[in-house]
């Protein structure tokens, strides 16, 4: 978790973007490339450089927050996010092109690609791609958008509308067009619009997706036979010929038969305080299982918030024992044959009827923390021994928990965990834990701010992991979020990052 919270924004921080002298002379405003793309695409990710005034103090808060080892690595790389997006075009292009003369002077500061069912290209799974790249000179982009795409057979290039348009062909490109014109932009579509409201407001990046649409072209291709240059890729004799048999056997997997639905909208954005992630997965569908049909009566992740001060890593569930019952039940037919009688002997040994008997077990509401953790910040799930545990289930079987323990203690020469109750609370705890409360943390407050909702949470405090890694400035890595949370067709989850404050 530890890449995905600070790896990201380290990585965008360090090519430049919150330098003043490097943003600030730039214009604000201007289209985004979503309304020169088609409204038909089935896929589109977005990246902009150039953000609101607004935006621009919030990163230059968020900078003054950082870790004081993170800012010397910034400090100490300040290249141009463009350029080293370009320097690597250029490159591969083998172009007589400098990114400093050639290209930064016209370079608007907001990227986009996008990928649709094309009616121009015959192979692979039948979609084609474009990317679009804000210019403020056109005359100036159209001289580097022929010098980077003249000596390429898979590349095109063309500079219109404010943008400077790349694809592999100009079939792509007239497609395009032609695309935008009869059908719109897909900042026009009603559902893209609808799934990205909320999502990627004033973002430094964001992603769409339509799994279905993807899906159907993938699968429209495949039982094509004329797909894939003209032959059936599951075919035993499938590119033989230069690589022997080359293909997968008599029989592959039976794409048909597996139907997936569903989009996903996804966005990055930085606030004065904190780094976010934002996922939602929008009327997802596989077969018959569908999100909604797992949505609980209960939520929120209180118990998490009632672990012990110095827990380092929490895992918290909510409505674990209703999630647990609708699963067995839907696994039924793929469980082994055995399982009646694994049954039949948990409730002879413990009492514990399955599955309904779930919430005897871990409670409506779950969590787990562990402390006192020794393994260091590169590698902190390396080595869990000394560590201190906590489990705690609210609404649990105090008794058939201590039959547990006391089943799994039987022949060890540790003491075995404790169990007590804290009001309604079974709490099971093993080695020496912190009196305090974790909700009492202000870090964590901040990480897990909106999980009321929650069904499923995370949470891992950055500082002890940052020391025993030798940080000198651990104080300062504050602690990474994540929650999860049903609402009807959505699945929200949001991941966050928050240095610890002064």
């Amino acid at each position: 978790m530890i890449p995905v919270a600070a790896g990201l924004g380290v990585l965008l921080m360090a090519s430049g973007v919150w330098a003043a002298n490097t943003v600030v002379n730039r214009v604000f405003g201007g289209p985004q490339p979503e309304t020169v793309l088609p409204a038909d695409s089935v896929g589109f990710l977005r990246l902009d450089l150039k953000p609101s005034g607004a935006k621009l103090t919030d990163y230059a808060a968020f900078m003054d927050k950082l870790p004081d080892s993170v800012k010397e690595k910034i400090g100490d790389d300040e290249e141009d996010p463009g350029a080293a997006i370009f320097e690597e075009v250029i490159e591969q292009a083998e172009a007589d092109l400098d990114y400093e003369e050639d290209i930064k002077p016209w370079l608007g500061g907001r990227f986009g690609v996008a990928g649709w069912k094309s009616e121009v290209v015959s192979k692979g799974p039948g979609l084609a791609g474009a990317a679009a790249v804000a210019v403020t000179d056109e005359a100036a982009a159209e001289e580097a958008v022929e010098e980077l795409t003249r000596e390429e057979d898979d590349s095109a290039g063309e500079v219109r509308d404010g943008f400077a348009f790349f694809a592999e062909s100009d079939e792509v490109l007239d497609e395009l067009y032609e695309r935008v014109e009869e059908e719109g932009s897909l900042a026009d579509d009603k559902t893209y619009a609808e799934d990205m409201a909320g999502v990627a407001d004033d973002s430094l990046a964001a992603f769409w997706y339509d799994m279905g649409a993807s899906s159907d072209a993938i699968q429209e291709q495949l039982s094509n036979s004329s797909g894939y240059g003209g032959g059936d890729p599951w075919d035993e004799d499938y590119g033989a010929g230069d690589y022997g048999t080359g293909g997968y056997g008599s029989s592959g997997p039976d794409f048909e038969d597996v139907s997936i639905d569903g989009r996903v909208a996804a966005a990055l954005s930085i606030e004065s305080d904190r780094l976010d992630i934002h996922v939602d997965m929008i009327d997802f569908a596989m077969g018959d299982f569908t999100p909604a049909d797992y949505e609980t009566s209960q939520t929120g992740l209180t118990e998490m918030a009632e672990l012990p001060d110095d827990t380092a890593i929490a895992l918290a569930g909510s409505g674990v024992d209703e999630l647990g019952e609708m699963a067995w039940n839907d696994l039924d037919d793929f469980l082994p044959d055995d399982t009646a009688e694994v049954e039949a002997g948990l409730e002879e040994e413990i009492g514990l009827s399955v599955p309904d008997g779930f919430q005897d077990l871990v409670g409506n509401q779950t969590a787990v923390g562990l402390s006192d953790l020794r393994s260091g910040l590169n590698d902190p799930f390396s080595d869990f021994d000394g560590a201190s545990v906590q489990f705690r289930a609210a609404g649990a079987d105090a008794g058939m928990i201590e039959e547990l323990v006391d089943l799994f203690s039987e022949g060890s020469y540790s003491s075995p965990p404790g169990v007590k109750s804290d009001g309604d609370t079974v709490v099971v705890s093993s080695g020496s834990t912190g009196q305090g409360r974790l909700g009492d943390d202000p870090v964590y407050q901040q990480v897990m701010e909106g999980s009321e909702s929650a069904f499923y949470g995370m949470y891992m405090d950055l500082r002890p992991f940052a020391e025993s890694g030798g940080q000198s400035d651990a104080d300062q890595w504050g602690a990474f979020g994540l929650s999860t949370a049903i609402d009807g067709d959505r699945v929200t989850s949001q991941m966050r990052w928050a240095p610890s404050p002064e």
